[in-house]
């Protein structure tokens, strides 16, 4: 598993088409030919990083929505993210 830096710069990928359907948002990869489905936590980490950010202010903004510990989001996220940039939906600097 990928293991994110603090100083790590995350973006999403210009390459896909999403919209939004009641509470999910739907993601359509066209080089890939791939659907995906963004719900809860996961679609409000795909809307946070509609700008660029770090992994740790993405953990700290996590951190305050969710009422979790740093560790345990970032634990979390390592996963996550590492799939997003595996699936070529995240960008990681």
């Amino acid at each position: 598993m990928r293991i994110f830096q603090p100083d790590n710069t995350l973006t999403r990928s210009n390459d896909l088409l999403s919209t939004d359907l009641d509470q999910e948002t739907v993601l359509m990869s066209i080089d890939a030919g791939a659907y995906y489905g963004l719900e809860g936590p996961a679609r409000v980490i795909w809307e946070t990083l509609q700008q660029p950010m770090t992994f740790s202010a993405l953990v700290d903004g996590l951190v305050k929505e969710y009422n979790v510990s740093p560790e345990a989001c970032a634990s979390d996220l390592h996963q996550f993210l590492a799939d997003m940039e595996r699936e070529g939906l995240l960008h990681v600097d």
